[in-house]
């Protein structure tokens, strides 16, 4: 990423043209021609020619036998240079997450504002296993992993813009750009990772609280909740990653809200021996009791 970064400032309008119409081009093709990005720029083939190879150095293009392809690098180089144009972000910093869907490093503005930006990387693990576990990826065709991850990002900044307003805890997404999430940042501990709890009863209760004014008023469940992708600061609870939710309406989400509060509530006793059961839960995020029962 910080590669990515350093090379804007030598990329040139001719070069921006050139990557602009690859990315136009991508659900069309695995490589895309050469005479296609001469039609789709309006420059000369020697010109695109010149483009293409500049772009291959700096590896944002690699180069096949039928033409060439955008990669995550190059999309990278578009949704940064989005943000920087949009007078969003003036630098970004160090990387402070590295999953197997998404890198999240940090970035400021002009002011000062800290912020993070979530680069999605579906891809790093199988396709199968990504058909089957993320609902937003439709058609596959091709290399076509970058339009899986600008469907997911666009899923996930749907979600934060619903949720956010209605007082659920999750980050506040500021942007996107493509691939990429602009969001505020928190400064917190992941749920796996955190030993010992003053509290944890009230931290549950604050977890399962989030997910029922998700479910009653956002009308969404998160469909993939887990201790990996909540984080706590020490005085409350953010739901993170929300690319795989589905509607209230969904005929799955049922099955998939039972399975997410049973996620939690395993976690909860198995580290800090706390006490639900998932009756309990279940009744009480779907507003048919008003009690939640927590030992």
């Amino acid at each position: 990423m910080d590669q990515v970064a350093r090379s804007l400032a030598r990329i040139e309008s001719e070069d921006w043209a050139v990557l602009y119409n690859l990315e136009k081009l991508i659900s069309s093709y695995e490589f895309i021609p050469i005479d296609q990005v001469i039609k789709a720029s309006n420059l000369s083939k020697e010109e695109v020619e010149f483009r293409l190879s500049k772009l291959n150095e700096m590896n944002f293009v690699i180069r096949g036998a039928r033409g060439y392809s955008l990669v995550s690098s190059g999309l990278d180089a578009i949704a940064l240079n989005a943000f920087v144009k949009r007078n969003l972000i003036s630098a970004i910093g160090k990387p402070i997450g590295m999953g197997k869907e998404s890198d999240v490093v940090e970035a400021i503005n002009s002011m000062g504002r800290e912020y993070v930006i979530k680069f999605y990387r579906i891809g790093r693990i199988s396709f199968r296993a990504v058909r089957k576990k993320r609902r937003y990826v439709t058609t596959f065709g091709g290399h076509h992993w970058l339009i899986v991850n600008i469907q997911a990002a666009k899923k996930e900044y749907d979600a934060l813009k619903k949720l956010s307003p209605i007082g659920v805890s999750v980050p506040e997404a500021i942007a996107r750009e493509r691939h990429a999430i602009l969001m505020k940042k928190i400064v917190g501990s992941m749920l796996s990772d955190i030993k010992v709890l003053d509290f944890p009863a009230k931290v549950l209760q604050d977890i399962i609280d989030n997910v029922k004014l998700a479910y009653t008023v956002g009308g969404i469940v998160n469909g993939d909740l887990s201790e990996y992708n909540i984080l706590y600061d020490g005085e409350k609870v953010w739901i993170i990653d929300w690319p795989q939710y589905v509607d209230k309406d969904h005929p799955n989400s049922s099955i998939l809200l039972d399975r997410d509060l049973l996620n939690i509530l395993r976690f909860f006793n198995k580290r800090f021996k706390v006490d639900c059961k998932l009756e309990s839960a279940s009744f009480y995020v779907r507003g048919w009791s008003d009690k939640l029962e927590i030992f």
